[in-house]
């Protein structure tokens, strides 16, 4: 638990470049073009494909990081399952934003303290469940999945506080192809500055 409060407080530190970009930086073409059309469905289609596997993920491990090793579900083709859905969702909130410097801001935070955070948590994980662990760590990647080591029970048991904190982040996330409409519409307005076109 402490760990992740230091490294949700830390990425709140970091994320401050990221939101002066998503609201002062906007793309140099067409706001109605293919491009952005296309940039912005795209952007969609990760930031699904990023809450499906953290909803996935929740409903296993919600509530019982520290307390039980899971190795069913999602966490039996890949060890940091939920740090590949938050990667997905980060390459969305780029794309959806229609923002070149926010595509390559977010990975380049979110990788290397996901990285460091994953690191930590094995070390804990090792002292705290110890063989068990090991094996686990031969039979299953760290990242890429491996889906021909699926399995899973029939049933699961949720933590009902762990499935309401992700459908509150599912909702926010959700809204921000909206939070990228209101920007549109303040920029279009006058009402917020625009610092920098890209490319140029």
């Amino acid at each position: 638990m402490e760990l992740r409060k230091r490294r949700i407080d830390f990425l709140k530190w970091l994320f401050v470049p990221i939101v002066f970009a998503v609201v002062f930086v906007r793309p140099s073409w067409a706001l109605n073009s293919y491009l952005a059309f296309s940039l912005e469905l795209l952007g969609y289609l990760f930031l699904l494909s990023g809450l499906t596997i953290r909803i996935w993920c929740t409903l296993y491990i919600g509530g019982r990081k520290t307390q039980k090793l899971i190795t069913a579900g999602p966490y039996s083709i890949c060890r940091n399952p939920l740090y590949i859905g938050t990667f997905l969702l980060s390459i969305g909130i780029g794309l959806c934003f229609e923002n070149l410097l926010v595509l390559l801001l977010v990975p380049a935070i979110i990788i290397p303290v996901h990285f460091i955070t994953v690191l930590m948590e094995e070390k804990h994980l090792k002292e705290k469940f110890g063989s068990e662990y090991l094996e686990y760590q031969k039979k299953v990647p760290r990242f890429w999945p491996r889906f021909s080591a699926y399995h899973s029970p029939e049933f699961v048991e949720v933590n009902i506080k762990a499935i309401r904190r992700i459908a509150m982040d599912t909702l926010g996330v959700l809204l921000l192809p909206e939070v990228e409409d209101l920007l549109e519409l303040l920029h279009n307005h006058g009402i917020l500055p625009v610092l920098w076109y890209f490319p140029h």
